[in-house]
């Protein structure tokens, strides 16, 4: 196969597709099926490159809907009523933001018009059928007596013949009247919610006229108010019932804007996106750093993480569209960024094949409002320099910042930014009259609220954290705060990270496209070549046949390899389970191996000493340690007995008072789960390379054939040019037919170091050594409230979990790594081989050398007409390395 030149640009992808595109239009296509089947092929894959160059760089904001987010976003782009801000949950749809530079002079401004996208029938069928799949899993461990596996199990409303009818016969079994099989109160609020908005898709699925798949302009004003979740979506006290009214394209266009709003909210749950263009004030911000003409820029607006009413859809749409995503902009709450919200939504990433490397990379975290929280007293500190340590442990809001931010950037610092739209707001002196009055009210409270104009809050701890520590993240992110309450560094953060990591992204999917789209272009002109020339020997026909045969194998081969780092079925593409196991097994799963590290941290003993000891306390508190006694005999050892054996009880006791004794645990703990999971590695390799090892045996037996032996070198010699690199490319081939022949060099790579001491210590989610809150030394803290919750119960819950998320990251990264590292060498060892593969056009016997004898006149010998150059020819031939 003709390789492509080498590291191609986005502006050279750009250039090779529009050619492949024109030479289309002047190809001679042979009239037979596989020629026509390959054009169409290569056509698609075309327009696939064509549409991810075309694709902007996209931004994916994502938080609780209670963090501010739709308010901070709109900030960052000059114009804070730029999105629905009200009190209540928002946005409950997908909005993408286009942006575009606007004049200087002139304001931040979105279109009067937006575009709605509906979800098309397929789309709705995927939607549907997860969210009855989840309900039918989750119903029928819980409650077995409802029937739910029974009446839905492999049943989808949307494709199904029956319609909505079995869903409708069996959802009122989650209303039971007194003495049914459950009772009332035992069926938990979610599963009646997630049958709720199943009613809402099936009322306006019922509802709809020929909009499904259709993009639909509306007033922009109309859809700010349609998309506003109402309060009253709560679970229902009775089964809801089938509401019909009728809606089509003409109603959500009307003229009258209540009309529309109403047609609009029967027709949300249909609704897959919104787009809305926004011309940004350059003095705001000036958007040159961050788009340019041949890649545009989008934010994309998610739903709010755990928004009442709106859920099993929104997460279904969020992960058809993180695929898309370039950056994630994680929006936390300052005061308790400890979101369970964003953990699983997190999760789900991972569970949908995001590495974690690759999502913290993608990610950065902004701390919300933080002009609710208050620098520390810190009298029991002395003055000067400010070590980071103890401002964490003075600081309920910063550590929690410092931990759980981290927990996403996995200690990429500069990805962590604190703001405060309110403190920005009146930085800028940006308008906000687009609200709502209970809003507006809501705003200038806490304009009100913000400290003086030109006083700057954190200045002193920020200039005592750089005279301890001149490296530290938090001075510069204080000082950013106290400016413009973090506006600007987080717009420099996200034009930064865009050019960094957005357009290495883009760049990689463009060329996975090329990839492709070069394979099937080379396999389109062999078929156009054979319609030309004659059929080779009957050798010759074997060879392309064993080496197709070979191929295939490859390709079933290939996508496993490239999918060993996904720990769950992709939403989009991917294989299934039964698949990778027919195929060489997987290995073991990342989720699999988190979820059982998370369980031994829950064990720890200490964690449930420290909760005892809340419980028995008079105040519920984690009670302080009493110092050990210095009074009193010591005891003497009994004769026989090992002195270990009489530690001091107040030592046992103060365990869980320092960092240490969980430090110990945690180094413990992952470096034997990183064992465990070594071997779980080389067992899995093992049973692939026995699998392939058969699969590959006839070909093996082939290939050891003398004559073919001949024919392949005779074939590679005239195809590469020279016996040595034939020679090189077959050993490679033959190499690739025996992968238990590598075992030794996977288990090397399987078997590497695991984290050290520090890394394990730099990963720890506590300062080590450092004494806890309810250690005897610690100093008590003037205020009350801040004693209290230092020594909450909640945050040794919060502890425990931070650690048991730290252990199961560093485990399953580590592993991870190592199976990374497999995964490089074995796709590098297989992809070369169906590199070195010749095409079938490509397997065909020499060429017999040209008469030189004269004419039949006897004049000079005929010269063969040389054909002309088809355009396929000519491209390859242009964007050859060759």
């Amino acid at each position: 196969m003709t390789a492509f030149k080498k590291n191609p640009t986005l502006a050279d992808l750009r250039d090779f597709t529009e050619q492949t595109l024109t030479m289309f239009s002047g190809l001679d296509i042979p009239d037979i099926p596989e020629a026509y089947a390959s054009r169409d092929r290569a056509q698609a894959l075309a327009a696939e490159l064509q549409s991810r160059l075309a694709a902007p760089v996209t931004i994916g904001v994502v938080g609780e809907y209670s963090v501010g987010k739709s308010l901070l976003l709109g900030t960052l782009l000059g114009k804070p009523d730029l999105l629905p801000v009200e009190a209540g949950p928002s946005t409950g749809n997908i909005t993408v933001l286009e942006l575009s530079r606007g004049e200087p002079g002139s304001s931040t401004r979105k279109s009067d018009t937006a575009e709605v996208t509906f979800l098309t029938e397929s789309q709705l069928a995927q939607c549907v059928g997860v969210m009855l799949e989840e309900l039918v899993r989750a119903l029928d461990e819980r409650h077995p007596q409802l029937g739910a596996a029974a009446a839905l199990a492999g049943y989808n409303p949307v494709t199904d013949e029956r319609g909505w009818g079995p869903f409708d016969a069996w959802y009122p079994r989650l209303w039971p009247s007194p003495g049914g099989p459950v009772q009332h109160e035992a069926i938990g609020a979610l599963y009646r919610d997630a049958v709720t908005e199943l009613c809402r898709i099936r009322d306006a699925a019922l509802s709809q006229r020929d909009l499904l798949g259709k993009p639909v302009g509306v007033a922009t004003a109309v859809m700010d108010e349609a998309l506003t979740l109402e309060a009253a979506q709560r679970t229902p006290e009775v089964p809801p019932k089938r509401v019909v009214r009728p809606f089509d394209m003409a109603q959500l266009r009307h003229s009258d804007a209540g009309a529309a709003q109403e047609a609009m909210r029967r027709a949300f749950p249909l609704v897959e996106r919104v787009t809305v263009q926004v011309t940004v004030s350059p003095d705001h911000w000036d958007l040159a750093g961050l788009i340019s003409d041949d890649t545009p820029v989008r934010l994309m607006d998610f739903p709010g993480i755990n928004a009442a009413g709106s859920s099993g859809r929104d997460t279904f749409l969020s992960r058809r569209e993180m695929v898309s995503v370039h950056t994630i902009l994680l929006v936390i709450s300052a005061l308790r960024p400890e979101s369970k919200g964003a953990s699983a939504f997190w999760d789900m990433l991972t569970a949908d094949g995001r590495e974690a490397q690759a999502l913290a990379s993608a990610a950065l975290v902004a701390a919300n409002a933080f002009d609710l929280a208050k620098p520390p007293a810190l009298r029991a500190v002395p003055d000067g320099p400010l070590p980071l340590r103890q401002l964490l442990a003075h600081s309920a809001e910063i550590n929690g910042i410092h931990v759980y931010g981290n927990k996403f950037v996995q200690h990429r610092e500069n990805g962590i930014v604190v703001t405060s739209s309110m403190a920005a707001i009146r930085a800028y002196q940006l308008p906000y009259t687009k609200t709502s009055e209970e809003t507006r009210d809501r705003i200038q409270k806490a304009l009100r609220d913000l400290d003086p104009p030109g006083v700057k809050r954190w200045e002193d701890i920020a200039g005592r954290l750089r005279q301890a520590d001149e490296g530290n993240p938090w001075s510069d992110r204080l000082r950013a705060y106290d400016s413009d309450g973090g506006i600007e560094r987080l717009r420099r953060l996200v034009e930064s990270h865009v050019r960094e990591h957005g357009l290495d992204q883009k760049l990689e999917r463009a060329r996975s496209s090329h990839r492709k789209l070069w394979r099937e272009l080379a396999v389109l002109r062999g078929l156009v070549r054979r319609a030309r020339g004659e059929e080779p020997p009957e050798e010759y026909r074997e060879l392309a046949e064993k080496l197709g045969e070979f191929r295939e194998l490859l390709d079933q081969m290939l996508p496993t390899l490239y999918e060993l780092r996904s720990s769950g079925n992709r939403v989009n593409g991917g294989y299934d389970g039964a698949s990778a196991a027919d195929l060489g097994g997987r290995p073991p799963q990342r989720e699999d191996i988190a979820a059982s590290v998370r369980d031994d941290v829950f064990d720890w003993r200490e964690w449930q000493e420290l909760l005892g000891r809340a419980e028995r306390d008079g105040h519920h508190l984690v009670p302080r340690s009493q110092p050990p006694s210095r009074t009193g005999i010591k005891p003497i050892v009994r004769p026989g007995r090992s002195p270990s054996v009489n530690e001091d009880p107040d030592a046992v006791e103060d365990t869980a008072d320092v960092t240490d004794a969980f430090l110990t645990k945690f180094r413990t703990l992952v470096d034997r789960r990183i064992t465990d999971g070594q071997a779980q590695l080389r067992v899995w390799f093992e049973g692939w390379a026995a699998h392939w090892q058969d699969e590959f045996g006839p070909l093996r037996e082939w290939m050891l054939d003398p004559s073919v032996d001949k024919l392949l070198g005779d074939l590679f010699t005239r195809l590469r040019g020279g016996e040595r690199k034939a020679d090189r490319q077959l050993d490679h081939l033959w190499t690739a037919l025996n992968p238990a022949e590598v075992r030794p060099q996977i288990e090397d790579l399987v078997v590497a170091p695991g984290p050290t001491p520090q890394e394990q210590e730099n990963r720890f989610p506590m300062r080590a050594p450092h004494a806890l809150p309810w250690d005897h030394r610690m100093p008590r803290l003037d205020d009350q409230r801040s004693e209290e919750r230092e020594r909450h119960p909640m945050l040794v819950v919060q502890l425990r979990q931070h650690t048991a998320d730290a252990a199961a990251r560093l485990v399953t990264e580590h592993l991870g790594q190592a199976l990374a590292r497999v995964e490089r060498d074995l796709v590098g060892l297989y992809s070369k081989a169906a590199d070195f593969l010749p095409q079938e056009n490509e397997i065909r016997p020499p060429r017999k050398p040209r008469s030189t004898g004269t004419g039949a006149t006897g004049d000079a010998p005929e010269t063969p007409e040389t054909p002309a150059e088809e355009p396929l020819d000519t491209l390859i031939r242009d964007w050859s390395a060759d």
